[in-house]
């Protein structure tokens, strides 16, 4: 037997590594008498030579490796075959950074973003962000190396770019330009509205000038803040307010504010109504008792005038003519008159100062039934009243007053009329009571009968004011030595019994004899 020999099928190195569409060589030289077949056939400069160029495209995002099989045959007929692995690693690509932008001198724009290439392991991607002042010379920014970057306030036009860096070279992304807007004076613009009537709506609406997409506003009426919309509207302006905008430019947007702008508010003249009133009644007035008011001036009622009536702030149903005559008023109401005019601005109504009504309630009083005293005695007076108001008592001479000022004490030296009083003008009334004083009688102790005009006769003192009275004289044995009905100064007893003159001793006996020796009946 006869042993060939067995090729040695060599491929050299047998894992390769490029990048995507750059060509390598796999394989050895050729060995004189051999032939050579590759497989597969993709890529290869050819797939029938020992050592041929291989370029493969990678268009994703991670290596790719294909595996080449050699097969070799010798002269002898005698095959071998060995493999080479041949990794591919992608492109490197820049990704794209968004985006040019236009901001204010002194400005920060706003950090740039973008898609970033994607690898790993020996084709992790490093980047480095880099500017320029005219898209052409280039500068790295220290520290930037992050994907995204964000660029602090910037005086001048400058442009970015972002270096790529993996394992297959550096790729750059596109360039951005950060512009620089020139600073604008923003303004503002406020028409003046025409003339309204009070109460009907004013509506402003800004001009605004440089101001941006989005400005924002404020407005005043007078000075004092009164919103913060686009527009404004109000009902109760007045004449000669004035209404102010404030404008304050878009954020970012590159202009000077805020801005201002004033009107001023006319309201269509009106001549405003006005109405006084008169009170016909003199007050006090009495419960019950009709009262009349009456219109006493109008200026500007315009040609067909309403009015009404009010007590207390409440229409009187029916009140609605220049006079108005009620009965039923209470005290402390007030009565008002309203006149509703009519004006270019629609009606308008007017109101007479309120008339504040005094009512003063009806009284009856009675003083009671007259009185009889003894004098120096006093009594209770019985004085009534329909109500619980004050009252007054005349004259006041001998009047004691407690608790009740309807029942003083009288005491009076001389008979007198009292009167009892209450209320006021036509609502007052009044009853007399009178009180009537009779004399103490004061009998004497002694008579002298003799003819000398002094005390001649048992002369009692004040039983004249008694018509009633009878008088009995007794001596001491309880005899009677006279008696006499209506005794008076005309028929007093001259000290005679029976006509005869009585011994002095028993007239001076009688006479201080005990009381009830000295009867005197009244």
């Amino acid at each position: 037997m006869t042993l060939l020999p067995v090729p040695a099928a060599s491929v050299g190195i047998s894992a390769r590594s490029t990048c995507s569409g750059i060509p390598i060589t796999i394989g050895a030289a050729a060995v004189a008498g051999s032939a050579y077949s590759w497989s597969p056939a993709a890529g290869l400069s050819s797939s029938t030579v020992a050592n041929p160029i291989v370029t493969l495209i990678n268009t994703g995002a991670a290596p790719t490796t294909t595996t080449y099989t050699l097969t070799e045959t010798n002269a002898s007929g005698c095959q071998a075959t060995n493999t080479v692995a041949v990794t591919v690693n992608p492109a490197v690509t820049a990704g794209t950074i968004s985006a040019s932008q236009t901001v204010c001198s002194g400005t920060a724009p706003a950090p740039f973003t973008g898609t970033t290439g994607v690898g790993s392991g020996p084709n992790t991607y490093t980047y480095q962000w880099e500017s320029s002042p005219d898209n052409s010379t280039w500068t790295a920014i220290a520290g930037a190396t992050d994907p995204g970057y964000a660029p602090g306030p910037v005086n001048a036009a400058t442009y970015y770019r972002r270096q790529a860096t993996a394992t297959c070279g550096t790729a750059y992304s596109n360039v951005v330009a950060v512009q620089l807007q020139p600073l604008l004076v923003s303004g503002v613009a406020l028409a003046t509205p025409p003339a309204q009537c009070a109460g009907t709506a004013f509506t402003f609406a800004p001009s605004p000038t440089n101001a941006g997409a989005a400005p924002t506003y404020r407005w005043f009426v007078n000075g004092v803040l009164a919103a913060t919309s686009p527009t404004f509207s109000s009902t109760t302006l007045r004449d000669g307010d004035q209404v102010q905008v404030e404008l304050s430019p878009t954020v970012g947007f590159c202009a000077s504010g805020p801005a201002t702008a004033t009107v001023t508010i006319s309201l269509t003249p009106v001549a405003q109504p006005a109405v006084t009133m008169t009170l016909q009644t003199t007050l006090p007035v009495c419960a019950g008792v009709p009262v009349t008011f009456s219109l006493d001036k109008a200026t500007n009622p315009g040609p067909s005038p309403q009015y009404q009536w009010q007590v207390d702030g409440k229409d009187v149903a029916g009140a609605t003519t220049p006079v108005f005559t009620s009965s039923t008023l209470r005290d402390g109401q007030t009565v008002t008159l309203l006149l509703r005019a009519a004006t270019v601005c629609g009606p308008v109504t007017a109101a007479a100062s309120g008339v504040r009504v005094s009512i003063s309630p009806v009284v009856h009083v009675v003083a009671g039934p007259d009185k009889t005293i003894m004098e120096g005695d006093q009594v209770e007076l019985e004085g009534q009243a329909d109500g619980n108001y004050p009252v007054t008592w005349s004259p006041l001479a001998g009047l004691t007053f407690g608790n009740n000022p309807l029942r003083p004490t009288a005491s009076p030296v001389i008979t007198t009329t009292y009167t009892l009083s209450a209320g006021t003008g036509s609502c007052a009334d009044s009853s007399p009571v009178t009180v009537t004083v009779t004399p103490r009688v004061r009998i004497p102790t002694a008579i002298s009968p003799n003819g000398d005009g002094h005390d001649d006769t048992w002369e009692i003192d004040n039983i004249g004011s008694y018509s009633g009275n009878h008088v009995l004289v007794f001596n001491r044995w309880g005899s009677k030595i006279f008696e006499a009905s209506g005794y008076s100064h005309a028929a007093e007893w001259n000290g005679t019994i029976g006509g005869q003159p009585a011994p002095l001793a028993l007239i001076i006996t009688s006479l201080r004899s005990a009381t009830a020796r000295r009867i005197v009946a009244l």
